[in-house]
């Protein structure tokens, strides 16, 4: 009989844990952080910084003396040791402003070309 009993505990024992981790997992509600439930956005409307405008010059030559000033000071700070004549100029990322690293790789223009 105690063995009967004993067998009947062990059982009811892994049927209430195989029940218990078995069952639906209890998870806190998460707000939709999506939902438009709240008010309207108290912060005022800030326009984005828009790329200057001033500092796009106006004509092709213009654009190129501007570039390769820009290239003639990179090329000074050069550590790599390559002569000018091998090193584009739209090589030198961070010392070029964004319009005229456009302008050197639409005319790809060599550091000694501009000196």
């Amino acid at each position: 009989m105690k063995k009967e009993l004993s067998a009947l505990a062990g059982m009811f024992l892994a049927t209430s844990l195989l029940v218990a981790a078995c069952g639906k997992p209890k998870q806190a509600e998460v707000p939709d952080v999506d939902k438009e439930t709240a008010g309207p956005d108290m912060a005022g409307q800030e326009e984005a910084a828009k790329p200057e405008e001033a500092a796009k010059p106006e004509g092709e030559g213009e654009m190129r003396d501007k570039c390769c000033a820009s290239c003639k000071e990179a090329v000074k700070t050069d550590r790599s040791g390559a002569s000018p004549d091998q090193i584009p100029c739209a090589d030198f990322t961070a010392a070029l402003s964004p319009w005229c690293l456009e302008y050197f790789r639409a005319h790809p223009t060599k550091a000694s070309e501009c000196q």
